[in-house]
C-alpha cells in the first residue's frame, strides 16, 4: 500500500477475528493490516485496512493518517494490480460510538476503509478514545 501525501509505503498483511469477534490488529506496529473476511481491495464493497497510529518507540504506521483529505489517493496492490482510491471523507469516532455500519456496511462500488487510533490517551486503560476512519472509493 502507498500514501504518497503522508509517506506510507507498507505491506498489508492478513487479518481475521478474536474469539470475542473484534477485529484482530497487526502486531508489527509498522505494516497495516487488511480484514480478510470482508471484500479484498479492488472488489465491490468496502476493503477495511487497519494500522496502528503509534507505540512506545515512538509513531507507526498511520501515524499520520489523520493528515488525508478528500481528493488524496491510495494506492493498493492485489494480485500484481495496482487499485488507485480517492478519499472521500476522514471521520474521528468515540470507540464506544463506532460506526460499523458505515464503515462495514455494503456499498456498491469498491471502496476502502482505513483505521487507525485517535482521539485522547487514556493511560488507565492503555488505549486511545477515538478512532480515524479514512473513506475512499476507487478511481
Amino acid at each position: 500500500m502507498d500514501i504518497r501525501s503522508i509517506q506510507v509505503d507498507t505491506s498489508v498483511i492478513n487479518l481475521g477475528l478474536h474469539r470475542d469477534g473484534t477485529l484482530e490488529v497487526p502486531q508489527d506496529y509498522t505494516v497495516a493490516g487488511w480484514y480478510s473476511l470482508g471484500p479484498k481491495p479492488g472488489q465491490i464493497g468496502p476493503a477495511v485496512i487497519v494500522g496502528h497510529v503509534d507505540s512506545r518507540n515512538g509513531p507507526a504506521v498511520f501515524y499520520r493518517l489523520r493528515e488525508l483529505q478528500p481528493g488524496m489517493t491510495v494506492t493498493v496492490w492485489r494480485g500484481g494490480k495496482s487499485h488507485d482510491f480517492v478519499v472521500t471523507q476522514v471521520g474521528e469516532y468515540p470507540k464506544d460510538a463506532f460506526p460499523t455500519e458505515k464503515v462495514y456496511g455494503a456499498v456498491d462500488v469498491p471502496a476502502l476503509r482505513l483505521i487507525t487510533c485517535g482521539g485522547a490517551f487514556n493511560f488507565s486503560t492503555g488505549h486511545y478514545t477515538d478512532n480515524i476512519v479514512v473513506y475512499a472509493q476507487e478511481k
